[in-house]
C-alpha cells in the first residue's frame, strides 16, 4: 500500500512539473531576449548568486565583480566549477546559455 501510494505521489509530482515547464517554455517565448536572459538566470541562478548576482550562497561567486571573459563564463555555465554543476541541461540550448551569459555581464558594475 506505501508503495503504491509513494508511485501515484511521484507521478502526480511529474505530471506537475512537466506543465510547469511547459508554461515556463511558453512564456520565455513571449519576452525579449535580455527578459529571457533575466528569466532564464532567475530560475536556474538566482538561488545561489542572487538577483543581482552579489548573493554568494554555497561559495557562488559575486557576479557583479566578474572580470571573465565571454569564453570563460561560458565554459563554467556549461561545464560548471567547484560546487557549482553544469547548467548545461537545465538551459537546454546554446542559445539560452547565450542569453544567461548576456544577463551575467549586465549584472557587473
Amino acid at each position: 500500500m506505501v508503495l503504491k501510494s509513494t508511485f501515484l505521489f511521484g507521478l502526480v509530482l511529474f505530471i506537475f512539473s512537466c506543465q510547469s515547464t511547459a508554461e515556463s517554455k511558453e512564456e520565455l517565448a513571449k519576452q525579449t531576449p535580455a527578459e529571457q536572459g533575466a528569466s532564464l538566470y532567475t530560475m536556474h541562478c538566482a538561488q545561489c548568486h542572487g538577483e543581482d548576482g552579489k548573493l554568494g550562497s554555497s561559495g557562488a561567486k559575486d557576479l557583479s565583480k566578474s572580470v571573465l571573459a565571454d569564453q570563460q563564463v561560458l565554459q563554467i555555465i556549461k561545464n560548471g566549477k567547484g560546487a557549482m554543476p553544469s547548467m548545461k541541461a537545465l538551459l537546454e540550448t546554446e542559445d539560452n546559455i547565450h542569453l544567461v551569459l548576456s544577463h551575467v555581464k549586465a549584472l557587473r558594475r
